[in-house]
């Protein structure tokens, strides 16, 4: 049980750091913050909230493992660095580039599906768009 706490606790402080450190992360929760505002104002359904919850929840895994690919990347590399005379691996900014593709990748998904459903809403609310005849 002592090691399930512990574990627990390096979790919820890695969590913390990424929200205190990472620009990304907190202009995520603040848009996502202004997103559900607007599903409550437009009356999205249940299942639409479980679809929000899974896309969100997806994006912010896949920007957690591309801080940590990043950490891990800049630590490994500024160890080369010292013994290389300053030259940065090529390999470790490939992985990062890499991983924040995923994290571009990931949000578009979001923006995508996310801005579909409140569109719908929108425009239900507002009535059919006029014709041209």
């Amino acid at each position: 049980m002592k090691r399930i706490v512990r574990s627990m606790g390096y979790a919820l402080s890695g969590l913390g750091h990424a929200v205190s450190e990472e620009r990304n992360i907190r202009q995520f929760l603040i848009g996502l913050a202004v997103y559900v505002l607007a599903g409550v104002y437009v009356g999205f359904w249940p299942v639409e909230w479980i679809v929000v919850l899974v896309m969100a929840t997806g994006f912010f895994i896949v920007e957690l493992l591309n801080t940590s690919i990043e950490r891990l990347g800049d630590a490994i590399d500024d160890a080369e660095k010292t013994r290389r005379g300053g030259h940065y691996h090529v390999g470790i900014k490939q992985a990062k580039d890499v991983a924040a593709a995923a994290s571009l990748v990931a949000l578009l998904l979001v923006v995508v599906i996310l801005g579909s459903m409140l569109t719908v809403h929108v425009i239900v609310m507002n009535g059919p768009l006029p014709t041209i005849d």
